[in-house]
């Protein structure tokens, strides 16, 4: 996969505006709305795209397609009403439907997820939605997973990069998972990632970026660390210093059924 677009759509991001001010918010005073990427792993999902739904309306204001991401401009989240009590535990309903449905027949069971406010100028109240999982599956069926999106400040002069791995590959599911190398070698703090994981959408580790080199990344998998190639090859990754980034693995280890091989997706965070 390439790394998306750094282009958003300024009617898309308006009409993501105004849906901010309708529905119920949990909040009070100016911070009442959250910030949500979309993001689509779902192996055999529909050819047309999907809809990630909240409150009866799509998130995404046209088809999310397999491998990508929306919005994929730098810190362009959407922004929508905030979510949930985490008092009482509850939080907005969430559904994913075939394009450009908003209703009927889901594609994944309905998730309620809680979604903190974010505040003007910082990470806090911001996330990605994924669907994932493998249409028709009982093994690992469909499924719409909530990341936590909190990229550390970086500056450019401490010649660092933040990376975090999101193992979205569902026939990994229910083995050691999947680890991420540079020049062969562990990334320390990115190895064993589990399939749909929460806790390492947390974890974005500093890397230090030697005199501009780029990065010489590969895959392995289980506990006999398999190399696995990505359909796109992950060698020569130029990351800019100060900046932090998502890596999401998707596709299978061992497709079948003519489903995708493991592949990536690169997005910058901050």
């Amino acid at each position: 996969m390439k790394t998306p677009s750094l282009l958003a759509s300024a009617a898309l991001l308006g009409s993501l505006s105004l849906m901010a001010f309708t529905g119920c918010g949990t909040g009070s005073g100016p911070n009442t709305t959250s910030r949500v990427r979309l993001f689509d792993a779902l192996v055999g999902g529909p050819a047309g795209g999907i809809s990630i739904v909240q409150r009866g309306m799509a998130l995404n204001a046209s088809a999310l397609a397999y491998g990508t991401a929306a919005p994929s401009s730098v810190n362009a989240y959407y922004t929508v009403v905030s979510g949930g009590s985490s008092i009482t535990g509850s939080g907005v309903n969430t559904d994913v439907y075939a394009w450009p449905s908003v209703s009927g027949a889901a594609l994944a069971p309905e998730q309620s997820f809680l979604l903190s406010p974010n505040t003007a100028g910082q990470n806090n109240g911001t996330y990605t939605i994924a669907a994932a999982g493998i249409t028709g599956s009982t093994t690992t069926p469909p499924v719409l997973y909530r990341f936590i999106d909190n990229a550390p400040a970086l500056t450019s002069t401490l010649n660092v990069v933040a990376l975090r791995v999101i193992n979205l590959a569902p026939d990994t599911a229910g083995t050691t998972g999947l680890s991420l190398d540079n020049n062969n070698q562990p990334v320390l703090g990115l190895s064993n990632i589990a399939y749909g994981d929460p806790a390492s959408s947390a974890s974005y580790i500093q890397i230090p970026i030697l005199n501009g080199i780029p990065f010489q990344f590969s895959i392995t998998y289980g506990s006999a660390n398999q190399k696995v190639n990505t359909q796109t090859p992950l060698s020569n990754i130029a990351l800019v210093s100060g900046h932090s980034y998502t890596l999401f693995l998707i596709g299978e280890v061992n497709p079948v059924n003519g489903a995708p091989g493991l592949d990536y997706v690169l997005t910058t965070d901050n």
